[in-house]
């Protein structure tokens, strides 16, 4: 039987049948916008989340004072374990790292003159802008003479400056953090906000030891340590090094679990990376089911048409069609009609992800893959949910088809 004049026949039917035919292919065009949309969406979500953790610095690794399982939101100043003797055994014991600082945050108010804005008061050493591949965007970050002599310098970040001086220089202005004047020296150039939309730019940054000595009344406990590998290669090499050196240097049994955490910037990128690919397969899930749904609808609709078409099917047999090919017949209609509403869904997910992007400053990425999987799933429900009408029209008797009324 000729394939093309199955498939015109099948269009014909559309034709004929504009609104069921619409109302028939919803669930289709729907499900196959959604798939195209979710993963484009997800590619994208993927890219902007590896592009934050690309900021973090080259080669990165960071020591927190936290186990994983008790990790969370908490001020890192809250629960500030790391300490004097640990950053020295780093230092002096692990031979991959080119650069390290302790670090420390708490929440505060920063004040100047009359207005004041809450929030996070950093602390480093003159290695951080080096670590976090960070720039300047005026004056200068703090140097190592500022660290060993706890200096009452503060650097702010982007948003933090335009929110107290607005487009004025701060630079040589005092502020207040815990009621001790700090003199701004320079203002961090703009970072932008982090994927769960906290704004890294929101911050204002002092010497460690000057945290230390002057906040937090000589209490010497970091909530973190920023280092960094000699290169790629020694990352991994460099990061079990340092669980090691950590709990040699804070006397750590074997049966005992750490009571730290190690990350370097390849297990982020792979931890994120994993969480992604299970969200986007849920995602994918969800939008599956309205294929599922256009799948039923297209059931329902060729058992229509095998009922209006029983006269067409007796005549075909008449003639010399067998059952196989009535079953071929209807079974290509139905991908025809199946294929017809995932291309018309393809154009949509492409216009609706593009959208998406325009209206949200969201990356979107539309994949090819996207699109050949969701006309793949189109064919796959045209062949699954029309093979029990084909079934049915090429069960029927030539007699019986044909007198039938």
């Amino acid at each position: 039987m000729n394939k093309s004049l199955i498939i015109k026949s099948a269009l014909r039917s559309l034709n004929n049948h504009k609104v069921r035919a619409v109302l028939t292919t919803l669930g289709i065009i729907i499900g196959v916008v959604s798939i195209i949309c979710v993963m484009s969406i997800g590619e994208g979500a993927k890219y902007k989340i590896n592009k934050e953790i690309q900021k973090l610095g080259t080669n990165f690794i960071i020591v927190l004072s936290s186990p994983q399982r008790k990790l969370s939101n908490r001020s890192l100043g809250a629960m500030a374990t790391l300490t004097k003797a640990d950053v020295a055994a780093i230092r002096q014991e692990c031979s991959q790292i080119r650069l390290m600082s302790p670090g420390l945050q708490l929440n505060g108010k920063v004040i100047y003159e009359r207005a004041n804005w809450k929030t996070v008061i950093g602390s480093s050493n003159e290695h951080y802008l080096d670590i976090r591949e960070l720039k300047m965007l005026e004056g200068k970050y703090f140097s190592a003479e500022d660290v060993r002599s706890s200096s009452k310098v503060a650097v702010l970040g982007y948003s933090l400056a335009k929110e107290l001086f607005g487009d004025a220089s701060p630079l040589g202005k005092k502020i207040r953090l815990r009621n001790r004047p700090f003199l701004i020296i320079g203002v961090l150039n703009e970072q932008g906000k982090r994927p769960d939309g906290t704004d890294q730019d929101d911050i204002v940054m002092i010497p460690i030891t000057t945290m230390v000595k002057r906040i937090k009344a000589g209490v010497q406990r970091y909530g973190a340590i920023l280092l960094t590998a000699k290169s790629p290669d020694v990352i991994q090499e460099a990061s079990a090094e340092i669980r090691a050196i950590l709990r040699q240097s804070r006397k750590l049994q074997d049966n005992q679990e750490d009571d730290f955490t190690v990350f370097s910037q390849s297990d982020i990128a792979q931890a994120s990376n994993a969480a992604s690919a299970i969200l986007n397969l849920l995602l994918f899930i969800i939008a599956s089911i309205s294929l599922i749904v256009g799948g039923i609808g297209i059931m329902n609709i060729m058992l229509v048409t095998v009922t209006e078409r029983t006269r067409e099917i007796g005549i075909r047999m008449a003639i010399g069609a067998t059952t196989s090919n009535i079953l071929a017949q209807f079974l290509l209609e139905s991908v025809t009609i199946c294929l017809a509403g995932g291309l018309v869904g393809a154009i949509l997910g492409i216009s609706g992800a593009q959208l998406i992007s325009f209206f949200l400053g969201w990356p979107i990425f539309i994949s090819i893959k996207s699109i050949i999987i969701s006309l793949f799933s189109t064919v796959f429900i045209g062949v699954f949910f029309g093979y029990y009408p084909a079934y049915q029209a090429s069960q029927l008797k030539p007699v019986e088809a044909l007198i039938e009324k």
